[in-house]
């Protein structure tokens, strides 16, 4: 079965780059981003959503979640590629254009960072202050300045662990309502990523951290063992890249996905962040990252409530005017994202970066708007507790 996906997966690529070939060295892609710029009366923004940007991409990939790695050549390749297209804007400029304030000669382009991780500090920013360049760098605030490292990080080790020794959701004994979280999550699941996906999409935060300090305890792991890249940014990071054009926004305080909470916790989360994140760099925060790109209305009210101006989502598609400042909308990247068969390929990421596919219905968009959750925490909650 994984040969065979792995089949489809090359087949697709190489369609996918053969048509990006055509569409980008014969013009057609210009074209189509001239004719959608002049129906939407003006410019359009791209938003861009990284999360690790590497040194070694070949070693971070083994030990760590591969879709969220981008080597730092190809990050370089990628910023320039963009820059042929797009200027690179701080988002609140971007803001003024989609709320009509004031027009654009080009497409704009805001370059955000998701997670908080140290290595964006260590490989991205230094080529972001090179070409001058604005980002925004989303932050869960519990973690800044901490050896902590966040649910999906020590989850996959964990299910990757588990899949090295042969271990199924029950052999690897953690029990009681975990092995039973545990069993629905394998239940179907093609492979690792699949199971991660489904614990990430069905569960509170509490009970992702206590699954994954079970499944560390069951599996004897090293907690304190941990790349570091994987780990967060300092404090003093975070102030160097403000001072450079990398302003810091919020990623709720414990990386939660706001709509798998109450909303009274949502409320909590966005407020403690804020909070702590003012109090760390000494700036204000005004621009929100939702955690798992799914949001609500009732949680777009209390970003409102707390003084937030902005908040963006993962659903992938270019921002036009009029959009909704709290649901804009972000094209999220890795390395695969501009990998054809060959390797690096330019015009797969132009066409990615000027939305081609999907103005030509090649790609759908996941949508990330979900019910607000007005009631008490999941039963699942009980999970954590009855775990300790």
């Amino acid at each position: 079965m994984r040969f065979k996906n792995q089949i489809v997966q090359v087949a697709r690529r190489a369609a996918k780059s053969a048509a990006a070939a055509a569409l980008h060295y014969s013009g057609a892609q210009d074209l189509i981003s001239a004719v959608q710029r002049k129906a939407v009366g003006g410019a359009r923004v791209l938003i861009l959503s990284y999360h690790r940007v590497v040194g070694n991409l070949t070693l971070e990939s083994e030990r760590a979640l591969p879709t969220l790695n981008i080597a730092q050549g190809t990050f370089r390749k990628h910023i320039e590629v963009l820059c042929e297209t797009h200027d690179v804007v701080r988002l609140d400029d971007a803001l003024d254009v989609l709320a009509g304030k004031r027009t654009a000669r080009r497409d704009l382009a805001v370059i955000t960072f998701d997670d908080g991780y140290r290595d964006v500090y260590d490989h991205a920013f230094p080529l972001l202050r090179e070409m001058k360049l604005p980002a925004v760098a989303y932050v869960p605030s519990a973690f800044v300045g901490t050896p902590k490292r966040l649910a999906h990080d020590r989850l996959w080790c964990a299910l990757k662990t588990m899949e090295k020794r042969g271990l199924g959701p029950m052999s690897v004994g953690v029990g009681g309502a975990f092995e039973a979280l545990l069993l629905r999550s394998f239940d179907g699941a093609a492979s690792a990523h699949d199971v991660l996906d489904r614990l990430i999409s069905e569960n509170a935060t509490a009970v992702l951290y206590g699954l994954a300090d079970a499944l560390e305890d069951r599996l004897r792991i090293d907690r304190t063992e941990a790349p570091r890249g994987q780990l967060p940014m300092s404090w003093e990071m975070l102030r160097e890249m403000a001072a450079h054009g990398i302003e810091t926004g919020a990623h709720t305080a414990d990386h939660t996905v706001l709509t798998n909470e109450a909303l009274d916790e949502a409320r909590r989360e966005i407020a403690a962040c804020k909070s702590a994140l003012e109090k760390g760099t000494g700036r204000p925060v005004r621009h929100f990252a939702y955690c798992n790109g799914w949001y609500s209305a009732g949680v777009a009210q209390a970003l409102r409530a707390e003084g937030f101006v902005s908040a963006v989502t993962t659903e992938d598609m270019p921002n036009m005017p009029g959009v909704d400042p709290y649901a804009l909308k972000r094209k999220v990247l890795w390395e695969m994202s501009s990998t054809g068969v060959f390797g690096w390929s330019k015009a797969l990421a132009a066409c990615q970066f000027n939305d081609t596919f999907g103005m030509l219905a090649l790609q759908k968009p996941v949508l990330g708007a979900r019910p607000t959750r007005f009631g008490s925490s999941r039963p699942e909650d009980l999970a954590h507790t009855a775990h300790g």
